[in-house]
This record gives C-alpha cells, structure tokens and sequence, in this order.
C-alpha cells in the first residue's frame, strides 16, 4: 500500500468511529431513540463512507497472511456500509418528511437493504478485528477491542439502548484510533514497491558509477 493509501486508512479509521459516536450523541440529544433525527442520520451517512474507506484500507493489510479472508471481509464490510447509509437516510426522512420508519412499514425491500446489511457490518468488523490481531498485524488489545465494539453495535441498536450505543461507539473509537494513528506516520511495506525502487536506484548513472 502506498503511503498515501495509508494515511487515507489511518485517518478514516479515526474518523469513522467518531463521527458515529457524534452520531449517536445528535440522536440522544435530540430524544426520540436512536436512528430518528436529521442531524444524526447525516453525521451518520459520513460515518459509514469513512467505515468504506477503513475497512478496505484494513483488509488490504490482511491480504499477505490471510488473502481470501480479506477478499470476504471486504465485501461484507461494505455491503454493511451501505446498510449503514441507508440507516442513516431513513433517520433524515422520519424528520423531514415526518413518516414512519422504513422498518415499521410492510415494505419486502426492507430485509435487503436494511436489516441484513445492518447484521453484515458488525460482523464484518469484528471479523476483521479479530484477524488482525491473531496475525498481529494491529495490536492484539485494539483488534480484539474493536471485535467487542463491534458485536455491540447491533446489541445496543435493535433494542435502541442508548448508553450501549455509546459506549459501542466509544470502544471502536479507541479500537481503530490505536489502529489508525500508527498508520499516519508509517511508509509502504509494499516488497514490489521495494524492488522497483531498488531497480531505479541500481540503474541510474550514481549507481553504474560504483
């Protein structure tokens, strides 16, 4: 991965958590249960392309010790992140329009585009945590942390359990800020990145000269 792809990775992992926790908070604040708010479901929508970014970025990291786990933990990850969005769309409408929720109506496209990518994401997480760790490609405590935030999310969101969603949140925000900040200051590991550089350097004139 190149060192922007890892600053990239680095920040959105940073960001995502955070801007769910901010997420989560607007619902709180604005008190009618979680997934009903404007404000919360925009912050939300963000949450969850910056959740895309991060889960790709990761899964790339996985890819030389465990390379078809990271293919179907991609694929997962962002099939959640668009459940993610669409939660946070029907949160703007419930507002906005003031109708029920797409999951109050008899609607057969709610299982598909909600409620099963909705399952997917944290499961997608928390698999990538836990891999990450067993292969100590993070640090153990944040993979496994993060793994655990993870399987929080849809305990504390199905029931809507406010204080759960928040501490669901704040355990990812430490997960993947451990995670992430390393990355912002660490260079490509990539060995053709490597080896086409060393080629460069052994055919130029310095080079030929020694």
């Amino acid at each position: 991965m190149t060192p922007l792809g890892l600053r990239a990775t680095g920040l959105a992992a940073i960001a995502a958590p955070l801007l769910l926790l901010a997420s989560t908070l607007a619902y709180v604040a604005r008190g009618e249960g979680l997934n009903d708010g404007e404000v919360g479901g925009t912050i939300q929508i963000w949450a969850f392309v910056a959740f895309g970014v991060a889960v790709v970025g990761l899964a790339r990291r996985l890819e030389a010790a465990a390379p078809h786990a990271a293919v179907a933990l991609t694929i997962l990850g962002l099939v959640g992140v668009a459940g993610g969005i669409g939660f946070g769309i029907d949160s703007i409408q419930i507002e906005v329009l003031g109708t029920e929720s797409l999951q109050e109506t008899e609607s057969s496209a709610v299982p598909l585009a909600l409620q099963l990518p909705g399952v997917v994401f944290p499961l997608a997480l928390a698999g990538l945590g836990v891999l990450l760790a067993r292969h100590r490609i993070v640090p153990r405590a944040a993979g496994y942390t993060l793994a655990v935030g993870a399987l929080l999310f849809p305990a504390s969101r199905i029931p809507g359990v406010e204080a759960l969603a928040i501490a669901s949140d704040g355990l990812m925000l430490v997960a993947l800020g451990t995670i992430g900040l390393p990355l912002l200051a660490e260079r490509s590991n990539n060995p053709e990145s490597s080896r086409s550089s060393a080629a460069v350097h052994e055919g130029s004139p310095v080079a030929r000269r020694a």
